[in-house]
Order: C-alpha cells, then sequence, then structure tokens
C-alpha cells in the first residue's frame, strides 16, 4: 500500500513540474509571440501546477492496516 502512495504522490510532482515547464515557456513567449493570450494561460498553468505540487497525499495512505 505504501508503493501506491509513493506513486500517487511522484505523480502529482512530475505533472505539477511539467506545468511549471509549460508555464514558463508561455510566459516567456508572452513577451514576443503571443502577448495577451501567452500570459493569460500561463497564469493558468502556474495556477494549476500549485494544486498538483501541494496537493494532500490521498487519506488512505495515511490509515494503517491492523
Amino acid at each position: 500500500m505504501k508503493r501506491d502512495c509513493y506513486a500517487a504522490r511522484a505523480l502529482n510532482l512530475v505533472f505539477g513540474l511539467v506545468l511549471v515547464a509549460l508555464g514558463f515557456i508561455l510566459f516567456v513567449s508572452g513577451f514576443s509571440f503571443l502577448p495577451v493570450v501567452g500570459f493569460f494561460l500561463a497564469f493558468a498553468m502556474l495556477g494549476f501546477s500549485t494544486f498538483f505540487l501541494f496537493a494532500p497525499s490521498d487519506r488512505t495512505c495515511f490509515m494503517s492496516k491492523k
């Protein structure tokens, strides 16, 4: 059961880091290619990435089997 908890947390971290990278790419492209849309999408991506990076673990990971 612990292995599933680590896999779920790792998936959240990877997905959050991918969204951070995409957000920064869109933010940089907002200066030259897509001024309004790039910034709007960049802030949305960065907002979603914080959700995944700081997502709480599943409750089942804290329950102990007796």
